[in-house]
């Protein structure tokens, strides 16, 4: 009945609507919106199974990330046959992320199987499949997901039926599903019908630089102010906790500012998200291809991890690019790779032929997406022509949940038209 109602829900929405999304504050959006279902008759529960396979035999794990050395997925099949869609994560995310999983609900009360596939900045993912373990070069990104999602088909062809293959992905998901379409142009292997990209950025280097700076900014370049203000929010929400029933029943919106959680802390938070998975790519790639830059020796098993991180002391993506993925690829590629070269690498521009021709991928972003700047936005509708919606809301992935937005990745990927938003 569920699917039923989901259908009819897609089939017969209008063709032009106002949009009603509820929170107009893109930092609002971003921090509640992401994790918030917001459309209805969605299947609470499905038979999500994680998995684990093994790609590169040969290679070294260090002792500390044994742990990490099988490379996870997860998968939640129909009973009968069905399309199949892989969902690829935004930044830093695992398979079984809560972002994923709701993404998952919806394709699998609407019909497909589903596949979470983790981002390529995740721990798994950098340990057990990239093979130059340094992500940021899509091209190279996009290679080791579509090796990745090769060897899912197979498994999951022998448990179910799929009569096509579908794919998706939010932020940085949505960045890496335009290359693994473009790869599959090349290598036919799934003939996806259709791509839909959620909230993609357009160049990786300047999304980074955003997110660097927003939580620079918010702290004042002071990394203590950042444990000044955790302290006062925590006591507001103890002196908060028991005392007013009432307040677990207000606008998510309204508890936020009750608690004195304003736009700047909004912006530290969303910044010190990314700035943690920076700090992870730092260790990760400096350990795993031994660059001796935060760690110069063999990590023991279950060492104290205590030093190294003061080695690494915070460390941004900027640092990240300059102090491991520059040298690394110099070395790779010849002395000409400049950071300014390397950037090149990490733009949709790459394959803009391909993303201007192709008639299957949709894309959907925001007016006042976080991680874009004016000129990406202008890029993608240029690229993206009679192919992309701009939601006039939603700050970065807010509005992804939201029943206007599922309405239309659905129809669109059932091979409905798009539908007009108006401003």
């Amino acid at each position: 009945m569920k699917k039923l109602l989901l259908s009819l829900f897609i089939l017969f929405g209008i063709n032009v609507y106002s949009y009603n999304y509820p929170f107009k504050n893109p930092y609002v959006a971003t921090v509640l919106g992401t994790s918030m279902m917001m459309t209805p008759d969605i299947d609470e529960k499905i038979p999500i199974e994680e998995y684990r396979i093994s790609f590169i035999e040969t290679r070294e794990t260090p002792a500390n990330l044994d742990y990490q050395k099988d490379y996870k997925f997860s998968v939640a099949l129909q009973d009968k046959k069905a399309p199949l869609v892989f969902i690829l994560s935004g930044t830093g995310s695992s398979s079984t992320s809560l972002k994923t999983e709701l993404f998952q609900r919806i394709f699998y009360t609407a019909g497909y199987h589903v596949v979470g596939v983790s981002s390529t900045m995740n721990t798994n993912s950098v340990v057990s499949l990239s093979y130059e373990k340094m992500p940021g070069i899509i091209l190279n990104d996009g290679m080791d997901i579509y090796r990745a999602i090769n060897k899912i088909k197979k498994i999951v062809e022998k448990k179910a039926k799929v009569s096509d293959y579908y794919l998706m992905g939010y932020s940085l998901g949505a960045t890496h599903s335009a290359m693994v379409s473009y790869i599959d142009e090349i290598e036919k292997d799934f003939n996806f019908k259709r791509v839909f990209m959620v909230n993609p950025a357009v160049n990786l280097y300047t999304s980074a630089s955003i997110l660097d700076n927003m939580l620079e900014k918010s702290i004042d370049n002071d990394i203590r102010n950042l444990f000044v203000r955790i302290n006062t929010i925590t006591d507001n929400l103890t002196l908060l906790t028991g005392k007013n029933e009432d307040l677990r029943k207000e606008n998510p919106e309204k508890v936020l500012r009750t608690l004195g959680i304003t736009d700047k802390d909004l912006q530290m938070g969303i910044g010190l998200v990314f700035r943690l998975s920076a700090i992870d790519i730092n260790f990760l790639s400096d350990a795993t291809n031994k660059r001796g830059v935060y760690v110069d020796k063999e990590i023991e098993k279950y060492e104290n991890m205590g030093a190294y991180f003061e080695k690494i002391n915070f460390a941004s993506f900027e640092d990240y690019v300059k102090r491991l993925a520059v040298p690394y690829y110099r070395e790779q590629y010849g002395t000409k790779m400049s950071l300014e070269e390397l950037k090149k690498y990490t733009d949709l521009k790459v394959i803009e032929d391909y993303l201007r021709n192709t008639d299957k991928i949709m894309a959907v972003t925001n007016r006042d997406e976080l991680i874009l700047t004016k000129e990406n936005i202008k890029y993608l509708q240029d690229v993206f022509k009679g192919r992309i919606i701009v939601y006039p809301y939603g700050g970065h992935c807010g509005n992804m949940y939201y029943y206007e937005n599922v309405k239309n990745m659905l129809n669109f990927m059932r091979g409905g038209k798009l539908v007009e938003v108006k401003k």
